[in-house]
């Protein structure tokens, strides 16, 4: 900063910035309304829901990183082993748990993945920390309802995935979409 900063402060042009100045124009200040005060309160409880069940340690997000990426390599093997690490150190971390739901679903073990998004969604364990582990779990174990052919419960686990509250839009839409498909009676395409 010694080096740089003196050189970096003379080669200001005061003229030039005074000139450049006078055509900013202030938006008029306003007195806050209500409205204003419940768009900061919403802003406010939205960084709340910021997931906190990601620990601060770069091994295990390095861990849950490469088994999310695993994941999307469709090698089921290589992420379970990654998201096992995640579960030696913390047992109850719920995006590792997530991790070894889809990689149930990756090998066709529907009674597994059915009790891994279960316990994301209801209990102790309940991902309530994590909107979007929580929506997608509701939805995984809706998928699997279907599968199973229990419309009841499928319709009640779309629903509770809309209800999660900070749960990401893909989700939601995802939901939309599935609950909007039963009323029609038209099987929607899954990715």
């Amino acid at each position: 900063m010694k080096l740089f900063f003196p050189d970096l402060v003379r080669a200001i042009d005061v003229g030039a910035e005074a000139k450049r100045l006078t055509a900013v124009k202030f938006a008029p200040a306003e007195t806050a309304t209500v409205e204003d005060e419940t768009t900061a309160e919403k802003i406010a409880r939205e960084k709340k829901m910021v997931p906190t069940t990601v620990p601060n340690d770069a091994e295990v997000l390095t861990a849950l990183t490469e088994g999310e990426r695993r994941i999307a390599e469709k090698n089921p093997r290589a992420a379970e082993a990654a998201f096992q690490k995640v579960l030696t150190k913390y047992p109850d971390q719920a995006r590792a748990w997530y991790g070894i739901g889809l990689v149930a679903m990756l090998d066709h073990d529907a009674a597994r993945a059915k009790q891994v998004f279960g316990r994301l969604t209801v209990g102790e364990h309940a991902a309530t920390q994590d909107p979007m582990v929580l929506a997608w779990s509701h939805i995984y174990l809706a998928r699997i309802y279907d599968d199973e052919g229990n419309p009841q419960v499928v319709k009640t686990e779309y629903e509770s995935a809309l209800a999660v509250e900070g749960a990401p839009e893909q989700a939601k839409q995802t939901a939309q979409r599935e609950l909007a498909a039963m009323g029609a009676g038209t099987p929607v395409a899954r990715p």
